[in-house]
């Protein structure tokens, strides 16, 4: 592939060309794995299988599946491209016949009567992966899921249950209840403003539909749940769909318009409407109530990055761990910044989701040039209650991925802090002590296959190493 024109496939960004299997013996290790550990750490992420006809982000990728399984001390790596439908009529044919989000290019119909997505949007199932209600699912929030096997082998679209019709989606961003076990996540239709929250039991049964109406058509990529609530974030972005059925860029940042932020019961019922200054956001770290007060922790970014626009530039605006609080009773809104540090893909410690907590986390950039563009070589813990940072940084030429929680006693610092990091071209998965995150790594798995930077990251308790 030639991937010179395109900046997001550039250094770490770049694909790698293979599924490969790697067991315990063929790995290098240093420190100690613990053999209390018996899941395993997943992250999706774009790898485009053929070179692009036009690539505006790594949103456009080929989801890929990056694993480590952990069992008695024992680890076992495996990677696995999310075979969709697209992907598979991309393989018959041999090329790229998909474009992009930002040039949507229309399918030929012989490749549609053989089975490929009809779809000029690739489902391309590359942001996150979760395991909920016995499904291992890979997300990507323009359309269905994709199962696959503990073994991470493509199963195929999940429609949840029936749930789901065709162009129906849901969001790539749930989130679950640690008290009810929920999965609580959203649909989005494309061609209205309406914002449809979906809620799972903990066996993966759908419960309910809630819509709330949207003040305009925009982005929304993330949700935060409270106890009681759903919170999303309407920035002032317009989308207009038809521009995008034309192959132009379809949204426009409006800076005459407010940041509207919904609260929406999770029991079912209207929504509230907060306004703020305009801002944008793509993740929310955890959100919880405090009598009146509903507190929101997000990264904050100034506007919408336009580099997604042609394609051919990068992003490089600061990205800041910020706190929003609502009072529902004043309507009073305070929006402060936690701390000045560069961070994106925050995470808590799950079993506070939408609970009061203390720690957060991120990938942070103590890097001179700080931008997503140049990446991540820091892991953050924020203590919001202090306001103290502590940084395991691991080199100017790192780049370091989303930091996931994995617990191993009660305590929000009685676990482990795990991230793919690679450097100089060669990756690992470190394993950091969650109440020592900067000292020496508990355990280094150093993997013979690159893993390119990517987005979203869980633990899955209890997926056994493939046989």
């Amino acid at each position: 592939m030639d991937l010179s024109r395109f900046p997001y496939l550039q250094g770490n960004y770049a694909p790698v060309a293979e599924e490969c299997d790697w067991t315990h013996d063929q790995l290098r290790i240093e420190g100690r794995v613990p053999d209390t550990l018996k899941g395993a750490f997943l992250r999706n992420g774009p790898n485009p299988a053929y070179e692009p006809n036009h690539y505006v982000y790594p949103l456009d990728g080929d989801g890929m599946v990056h694993g480590v399984y952990f069992d008695g001390g024992r680890v076992h790596y495996r990677n696995r491209w999310v075979h969709t439908p697209a992907l598979k009529a991309e393989r018959r044919a041999g090329r790229r016949i998909y474009g992009s989000i930002g040039r949507p290019l229309p399918v030929p119909g012989e490749i549609v009567r053989d089975g490929g997505d009809p779809s000029p949007y690739k489902n391309t199932a590359n942001t996150n992966i979760l395991q909920h209600g016995g499904h291992l699912l890979a997300l990507w929030e323009g359309g269905w899921p994709h199962e696959l096997t503990p073994a991470l082998d493509t199963v195929g679209p999940y429609s949840a249950g029936g749930l789901l019709k065709p162009g129906d989606n849901l969001s790539a961003h749930p989130k679950v209840c640690p008290d009810t076990g929920e999965m609580i996540t959203c649909s989005q239709p494309f061609d209205r403003p309406l914002y449809i929250v979906q809620v799972f039991d903990r066996a993966g049964r759908h419960v309910r539909s809630i819509e709330a109406a949207l003040p305009w058509k925009g982005i929304i990529h993330d949700l935060q749940i409270t106890r009681n609530h759903v919170v999303i974030f309407c920035a002032p972005v317009v989308t207009n769909p038809a521009l995008l059925m034309q192959g132009k860029f379809p949204m426009q940042w409006r800076e005459d318009l407010p940041m509207k932020i919904g609260v929406i019961p999770r029991a079912g019922g209207a929504a509230r409407w907060f306004e703020a200054e305009p801002f944008f956001s793509w993740h929310f770290c955890n959100g919880f109530e405090d009598g009146s007060r509903i507190v929101i922790d997000y990264v904050w970014i100034a506007k919408l990055p336009f580099a997604m626009e042609m394609g051919t530039g990068v992003e490089s605006q600061p990205r800041r761990l910020y706190r929003l609080t609502l009072d529902t009773a004043t309507g009073e809104i305070r929006n402060e910044c936690v701390d000045e540090l560069f961070c994106e893909f925050t995470r808590v410690d799950d079993r506070r989701c939408g609970q009061r907590y203390r720690y957060g986390y991120a990938a942070a950039s103590t890097m001179a040039k700080q931008s997503e563009y140049h990446g991540y070589n820091a892991t953050a813990r924020f203590d919001l209650d202090t306001g103290e940072v502590v940084l395991h940084d691991y080199g100017e030429d790192a780049n370091a991925g989303e930091p996931v929680f994995v617990p191993h006693g009660e305590s929000e610092t009685d676990g482990y802090v795990m991230a793919f990091v690679t450097a100089e071209g060669k990756s690992s998965l470190v394993v950091l002590d969650a109440a020592q995150p900067a000292a020496d790594p508990v355990a280094r798995i150093h993997i013979p296959t690159r893993v390119p930077n990517g987005f979203h990251a869980n633990w899955a308790e209890g997926l056994s190493p493939p046989a």
